[in-house]
């Protein structure tokens, strides 16, 4: 099936503060984020915090969920635009989709990789092996440097990710000489062979980017611990997730005799109980889809009273972290935004 793009939603993390608890898990249907409202993501930065100048980190899980599970490969999350004030952003992440489930500011205070976007500083022609980017002060080399050797990076003269018209293409540096900096421009060497398609201006507002590759996303199911005297192929009959049900969680299955047991999720709670002569697909209210199924078909041997599987679940979703830095003295500017963008693959 393919994934179109209301099946894409961008949520808050259930913690939204500016201590080292901010982030954790990603939040229900109501922390979905409104696309161009004011304050979606950042509160107002009022005079004093520009005066003195501020840090503060946001995480944002987008979440893939169309009605049927798919696979979205080559996923990647850029910064499609950069913000028009002295304020910058730049993008960092746990480095895998397993642990940017649950990485609050503690740990991101100590990524030390960041992903944004800057302006074409110089005209590039088709055919280039190279091209130079002007990047907000604070993301070149003596900061919070945005490019790396062997980074893929975007580049784009379209109006907004989703227009029809313009050009994009993605490109990778050099492994080992893809980036040297001059002040805040950044000189980016493409790997051996690889050249642009297209040409690109300064004039028709061409933007380059820093791209985080997430890779492939969908619910997936891992842990799967028996602890008793019966058996589970999962193996054959895996345990399966849905796009819009599964959440980040941990489960425990306990048998309440030979056949029936009951299912509950650290985080979540209990989620009702089953039977081995039946699938068993509790469902998420909060999405209107199961948290996952298990299959009939898996159960063998003989199950006892007090007997448990476990197995953790993780969602069709992935969580970025935003780090936005007011220097000190910054000159106040009305419409300060930044766009987050995603671009992925229906497998």
């Amino acid at each position: 099936m393919a994934i179109i793009n209301t099946d894409l939603t961008v949520r808050k993390s259930v913690t939204v503060n500016d201590t080292t608890s901010n982030g954790g898990k990603m939040g229900l249907a109501a922390s979905v984020v409104t696309t161009g409202s004011k304050n979606n993501v950042w509160p107002d930065i009022p005079e004093a915090e520009r005066v003195a100048g501020s840090t503060r980190w946001r995480k944002l899980f987008i979440r893939i969920a169309p009605a049927v599970t798919t696979l979205a490969s080559e996923t990647r999350v850029f910064l499609e635009k950069h913000t028009p004030g002295d304020d910058t952003i730049v993008l960092a992440w746990a480095g895998n989709r397993n642990d940017s489930q649950t990485d609050t500011q503690a740990e991101a205070d100590d990524y030390t990789t960041f992903f944004g976007g800057g302006d074409l500083d110089a005209n590039a022609s088709a055919g280039a092996s190279s091209i130079t980017v002007e990047v907000e002060p604070g993301n070149a080399s003596s900061g919070h440097a945005i490019f790396h050797n062997g980074d893929l990076i975007r580049i784009s003269n379209k109006a907004s990710q989703s227009a029809e018209t313009g050009t994009e293409e993605f490109l990778r540096l050099h492994a080992s000489t893809g980036v040297s900096w001059s002040g805040n421009v950044a000189t980016l060497t493409f790997a051996s062979g690889v050249t642009l398609e297209n040409a690109y201006t300064t004039s028709e507002g061409t933007r380059v980017q820093s791209v985080i590759e997430v890779g492939d996303v969908q619910p997936t199911i891992t842990g799967w611990t028996e602890s008793g005297s019966g058996t589970f192929n999962e193996a054959t009959y895996p345990v399966t997730g849905s796009s819009k049900g599964t959440v980040e969680d941990t489960w425990t299955l306990t048998f309440t005799s030979a056949t029936a047991f009951t299912v509950t999720g650290a985080a979540t709670g209990s989620v009702g109980s089953g039977n081995i002569s039946g699938d068993f697909s509790p469902t998420n209210t909060d999405a209107s889809a199961p948290y996952f199924t298990i299959s009939l078909l898996g159960w063998g041997g003989t199950w006892t009273t007090g007997d448990t599987v476990s197995w953790s679940t993780h969602p069709s979703a992935f969580g970025i972290w935003l780090k936005r830095v007011v220097p000190a003295g910054a000159a106040s500017t009305s419409a300060d935004t930044a766009t987050l963008a995603m671009a992925c693959q229906s497998a």
